[in-house]
Order: C-alpha cells, then sequence, then structure tokens
C-alpha cells in the first residue's frame, strides 16, 4: 500500500547530521505511514549508505543536474505518498508527532497550498546565529495562514510586507503531492520556495506556518556563505518584490556601521568567546555588501557571476 507520506531529502555530503533526521523521520507517528526518500547529488562521505542502512529509499543523481526546485520536483514524482515534506539534510525533526502536525492545515483546508514549520538552532549556535535566526519569519511562536483575498491591494503592500507574507521556507515543509505536480517549483539556485509561496497566493492559495512543528536546523555563521547567501536572496527579493534593503552606497556604510554596533551588543550580552568576536566584523561586511550587491546586480540585469 501506499504510504500517507513522503519525507523528501535532498543530499549531498550531509553524513554529519543524516543519522539524527534519519531516526527522527522513522519515529514518526503518523497514520498511514511515512516513505523516506533521499535524493542524492555526489556525496562522498558516505551518506547514501546511511540512508540505504536506515531504510530510506535512495534515489541517485549527478552532483551538475542538482537544482533546489528541480530535484525537490523530482521528489515529488518519484514519492508515492499523497503528502510531501520536505527537509534540507541538517533539519532534524522534534518529536514524533512532527511529519502529523506539519501537514495537518493541508488535511483541514483544501485552499491551503503548503505549510512550513518553526525552526530552532542547534544548542551550540552562537548567539548572532540565534538572533539572525530569531528575526526570520519561521521563528515566532504564533500560528498563521497567509491568503490574498484582494490582489490588487496585495500588490498595493510595500515590499517587505508582501515578502512577510509569501513567505515560504523549504528547510521543513509540506505540500500536496498532486499541488506540486500541477505547480513544480522553478528550478532555481536559491530561493525556489518564497517565489512559490509568491506564486501559490497569486493563485488564490493559502500559505500556513505551523510553529508546533519544530526542526532543530542552524548554521556556523561564516563570512564567505553569509555573503553568497546575501547575494543571492536580494537578487531574489528585488527580482520578486522589488525589494532593496540596502539600495546604495550611503546606505551600505550605515548598514554596516549599524550592523556591527548590533553585532557587538549581541556578543557582550552572551559573553560568547573570544572567537566570536574575531570573526564578527568581517562576517558584518560580507553580509551588508552582498546585499547591496544582489539588489544593485538584479536591478541593473547583470548575469549571476560564477560564483554564486
Amino acid at each position: 500500500m501506499a504510504p500517507f507520506a513522503t519525507a523528501v531529502v535532498p543530499v549531498k555530503n550531509g553524513a554529519e547530521h543524516l543519522p539524527a533526521l534519519l531516526g527522527a523521520l522513522r519515529a514518526q507517528d503518523l497514520p498511514g505511514g511515512l516513505e523516506i526518500l533521499v535524493i542524492d547529488s555526489g556525496s562522498a562521505d558516505g551518506s547514501t549508505r546511511l540512508a540505504r542502512e536506515a531504510g530510506a529509499a535512495v534515489l541517485e543523481i549527478p552532483a551538475a543536474s542538482c537544482d533546489h526546485g528541480e530535484t525537490r520536483n523530482l521528489g515529488g514524482r518519484e514519492a508515492r505518498g499523497e503528502q510531501l515534506l520536505f527537509l534540507s539534510q541538517d533539519a532534524v525533526p522534534s518529536g514524533t508527532d512532527f511529519a502529523r502536525k506539519l501537514i495537518a492545515p493541508l488535511v483541514s483546508d483544501a485552499r491551503v497550498a503548503g505549510a512550513f514549520a518553526r525552526q530552532e538552532p542547534r544548542p551550540d549556535a552562537d548567539a548572532l546565529t540565534r538572533r539572525d535566526l530569531g528575526n526570520w519569519v519561521a521563528s515566532g511562536t504564533l500560528p498563521r495562514t497567509a491568503f490574498v483575498d484582494d490582489a490588487a491591494r496585495f500588490e498595493a503592500l510595500p515590499p517587505g510586507e508582501r515578502h512577510r507574507l509569501a513567505a515560504f521556507d523549504n528547510v521543513a515543509s509540506a505540500v500536496r503531492r498532486a499541488t506540486l505536480l500541477e505547480h513544480p517549483f522553478v528550478a532555481s539556485r536559491f530561493g525556489e520556495d518564497i517565489e512559490w509561496g509568491l506564486r501559490m497566493l497569486r493563485a488564490g492559495r493559502g500559505i500556513a506556518y505551523v510553529p508546533e512543528a519544530v526542526v532543530v536546523h542552524s548554521h556556523r555563521r561564516r563570512a564567505r556563505t553569509l555573503f553568497r547567501r546575501n547575494y543571492l536572496g536580494h537578487r531574489l527579493l528585488a527580482r520578486l518584490f522589488e525589494l532593496r534593503a540596502i539600495p546604495d552606497l550611503p546606505h551600505l556604510v550605515r548598514a554596516i556601521a549599524s550592523g556591527g554596533a548590533s553585532d557587538l551588543r549581541t556578543l557582550f550580552r552572551a559573553r560568547d568567546p573570544l572567537s566570536s568576536w574575531l570573526a564578527a566584523p568581517a562576517q558584518t561586511l560580507a553580509a551588508a555588501y552582498g546585499q547591496y550587491l544582489g539588489g544593485r546586480d538584479e536591478d541593473l540585469g547583470r548575469p549571476y557571476p560564477e560564483w554564486a
């Protein structure tokens, strides 16, 4: 018999957190059962072996064909469950009722296209990582479901408000398989989830945030990673919402100054170790410059650089 749901997990060298993730998925108490499908794009750290040992179905694809949107679309086509869970390889569900809670809005309201879970930082996350995650919509404790009842009014909202309403996060999300087959993710190196959320709102569908469904997920802050992520993210925000957080050089200077001051205050209050203090200035510069450069390049129609 086909399972009720399939958890799709794209993986590339995910051995560090994969055992905990797979163990949490195997422990889910979900009526109808949960299939686990790992899509591996060239791991060299034993991830495929770990997945198979945990009882997951494994689909191996070439590294060059991996794409944030298309890889998840592939998982949706290959899945046997009528409900789909998408999880990043390092997002570990909390509790045996995680899947049931995350899927619940899709089951109770046919208008809801997708749902996403709350993210909590790892126990060893530094103070700046905790602060950054705490500022993201997927960290709040209040549930919500966003619909667009008046298209003209929605399009007239400020860019930041439209972005907030359209938020959807594939770190841990749920979508009906039939919905995904009809409305697949776009091919994308970054941000396929927020584009899909915006598209679903404009199509009259709803996006639910389910804080009762929790995953433990955070990344150590590194200047290079912050720069690339912010560059890609703010190109996307400029394209989808005409949102420019740092529109020009004077704003960039102010963002670096205010961001640096905020980082130091956060580190002081948390009494983080010296290593965090030494790394913070480069991270501040990288984060702000990535935001500025991404928005600027999108506005100017420049091609994506090779490093992105």
